[in-house]
């Protein structure tokens, strides 16, 4: 996992509204049943890196460096988003 570069699958946007992060599917482009996703202010970063592609640990290097985490605790937690967006079908 420490070696995969992990990417969003689709053409999405990432807005900031009412002080809320969307994850906005253009275009169709990333299919006909993607959604509008919602992101915390962590799984937000997360997703900035997944836009253009990135390993395990470039990922878990951006969390720890925003959020004051323990890498253990960090490391779990992006495990399972990324999990999530596996079988939500968005990850290439």
């Amino acid at each position: 996992m420490d070696n995969k570069i992990f990417c969003i699958k689709g053409d999405y946007t990432l807005r900031q509204i009412a002080g809320e992060y969307l994850a906005v599917p253009i275009n169709n482009e990333a299919g006909d049943d993607a959604n509008i996703v919602i992101l915390n202010p962590v799984s937000q970063v997360i997703w900035s890196k997944l836009e253009t592609g990135a390993t395990f640990n470039e990922i878990l290097d951006s969390v720890i460096s925003e959020f004051n985490v323990e890498r253990e605790e960090a490391s779990e937690d992006i495990k399972a988003f990324l999990d999530g967006l596996e079988q939500a079908n968005l990850l290439k």
